[in-house]
């Protein structure tokens, strides 16, 4: 890589140490994510009874389910963020659906009525969201600009791999970008086997 690379631009500040270590020339330009979402909430200042009646929901308070966006990422987690929250009636549980993903395959996981999924919405749904459970990813971030507490769940079937090649070989401490960007833990990380229904 070093020989087809004049000078790397960075979206994320802890990657310019570990490139500087290995003799790149990095910048550290920002994230278009805190861009993107300080100008929806300047455009977009909607009033929760706007995006209940558009969307057809109810007046009680939201938790978003944000599990991802490919195929296995949402098989492997939305059945337990689901199971998660079944017990919270005083709230509605809205899934995020994730472009190119059909309606039909969050189907085969939304087999609890109370539940409903929107499309296209995630920056409109975090905006009225009171909690959110989201799967590791840019979401965690888009979710934290927001100020939406959440928890950040992942799991996969290959978890225990994972959470020792997170521990022992990546050598980081963390999986959610909020976290890695800050350098401690603002949010409640589950990984592989931490994640359970409880």
């Amino acid at each position: 890589m070093k020989r087809d690379v004049n000078e790397l631009f960075s979206i994320l500040p802890f990657e310019t140490d570990f490139y500087t270590k290995r003799q790149y020339p990095v910048h550290y330009v920002g994230n278009p994510t805190m861009d993107e979402v300080t100008i929806f909430k300047t455009e977009h200042n909607e009033p929760f009874s706007s995006f209940i009646k558009e969307n057809g929901l109810n007046d009680k308070p939201v938790i978003a389910l944000l599990a991802g966006s490919r195929k296995q990422e949402i098989k492997d987690n939305l059945p337990k963020m689901l199971k998660a929250v079944s017990g919270l009636s005083d709230y509605q549980i809205i899934v995020a659906g994730a472009p190119g993903i059909a309606r039909e395959y969050y189907n085969l996981y939304l087999t609890v009525a109370n539940v409903k999924i929107i499309f296209g919405q995630t920056f409109r749904l975090l905006q009225q969201a009171h909690a959110a459970l989201v799967t590791s990813g840019t979401a965690t971030l888009e979710t934290a600009l927001f100020r939406v507490p959440q928890v950040v769940c992942y799991d996969t079937p290959a978890g225990k791999i994972i959470s020792i090649l997170k521990k022992r070989v990546l050598n980081v401490p963390y999986i959610s970008l909020v976290n890695l960007i800050a350098g401690r833990e603002i949010v409640k990380e589950l990984v592989a086997g931490e994640m359970t229904a409880k």
